[in-house]
């Protein structure tokens, strides 16, 4: 199953509401993300979402539909997150999210089996450049 695609989601428009949105709900009042004028005074094209603005969309459940588990789980909880701001993003862009599962870990702990997966996220603009990558852990605890 290593690099096998996910479904990470939809290609998704880039919406001024979408980042006054986020910006507000993480306390980030920078004028880049609330000021069109601000921001192309600073040379950017657009108001500039923040830098964790591709999580919008994100579907962090993806690779359960990949996998076949041999085991009933009975607890499933985020390890870690892992990211890589590489380019800016601005209102009016199209980011699409491509997705694929890292790595496949077992390990016994106190509670039993668990399995560790790591899954990658790029994503890209409508240039094709790339904007930012995630790569997430998720644990799930055998029953």
């Amino acid at each position: 199953m290593i690099g096998k695609p996910l479904n990470s989601g939809e290609p998704f428009e880039v919406e001024k509401g979408a980042i006054r949105n986020m910006a507000e709900a993480m306390n980030y009042l920078n004028p880049l993300y609330l000021d069109e004028a601000y921001a192309k005074s600073k040379g950017h094209s657009s108001v500039l979402a923040p830098p964790m603005f591709p999580t919008y969309d994100l579907r962090l459940s993806a690779f359960l539909e990949v996998l076949k588990f041999d085991f009933e789980i009975a607890a499933g909880l985020h390890g870690s997150d892992d990211w890589e701001f590489i380019a800016d993003v601005h209102a009016g862009d199209k980011i699409t999210p491509r997705g694929k599962l890292l790595n496949l870990v077992e390990k016994v702990g106190t509670r039993g089996r668990m399995l560790l997966i790591t899954s990658e996220i790029k994503y890209t603009n409508q240039h094709g450049e790339l904007v930012a990558v995630y790569r997430p852990t998720e644990i799930f605890i055998a029953q």
